[in-house]
């Protein structure tokens, strides 16, 4: 379920920003391209419902690596803040929650929630009939 979440993350990513932004998930090379975008997952919890319904919630940091220089790095940090936290309210499959951002060294980093639910299919087991032959 996670990586089917971190492929929703991504694609938004590519809708609000299509042209030059790199988009790494969870490992970011040393000599990585900036502009780009780090999608790391911080946490996740899982628990049983009813029957065979299972609930979970996965937490992410996404993190923005700017290209400007060292005047310019906070303001265009505040500009993507702003559209990534409008478009992550809303992505294809799933919406964010708890949603909080923070530049830390010069490094935006968009917090949020996704919870979700799932149905595990029971598979039916059947004892198989067994034929015994009874003459001696």
């Amino acid at each position: 379920m996670i990586s089917i979440i971190k492929q929703d993350i991504a694609d938004k990513l590519t809708e609000i920003y299509p042209d030059g932004y790199t988009v790494y998930d969870e490992y970011m090379p040393q000599d990585f391209e900036k502009p780009s975008f780090l999608i790391v997952s911080t946490g996740q919890s899982y628990s049983k419902r009813m029957n065979n319904k299972y609930s979970g919630k996965v937490s992410f940091d996404v993190a923005y690596f700017s290209d400007k220089d060292a005047t310019e790095v906070k303001k265009d940090c505040l500009d993507k803040q702003m559209s990534l936290l409008r478009a992550f309210s809303s992505m294809n499959a799933f919406h964010a929650q708890n949603m909080q951002a923070n530049i830390t060294d010069n490094i935006l980093h968009v917090t949020f929630d996704v919870r979700y639910w799932e149905i595990k299919e029971k598979t039916s087991t059947m004892m198989q009939t067994q034929q015994t032959n009874t003459y001696l």
